[in-house]
């Protein structure tokens, strides 16, 4: 079987994007949390497709979204 990816980002890329540092993203990726990644040559690299599923899958609606109203 066959895996392509379209775009694969760096951990220093990822960082950037989310606003850490590369150490928290490398030690992420060592205890197994974050985006699923590939390896190439060594390095950690990361699918833009993977990025945004697990950005996606950790959205959560504010109550105004969600049609709730204040508590107050």
């Amino acid at each position: 079987m066959e895996t392509q990816y379209q775009t694969l980002i760096t951990q220093q890329e990822l960082a950037r994007r989310w606003k850490r540092s590369e150490t928290s993203i490398s030690f992420a990726s060592a205890v197994g949390v974050g985006p699923r990644y590939v390896k190439v040559d060594g390095l950690v690299k990361y699918p833009m497709d993977e990025v945004q599923r697990y950005e996606r899958d950790r959205l959560f609606l504010n109550p105004t979204e969600a049609g709730l109203q204040s508590l107050s």
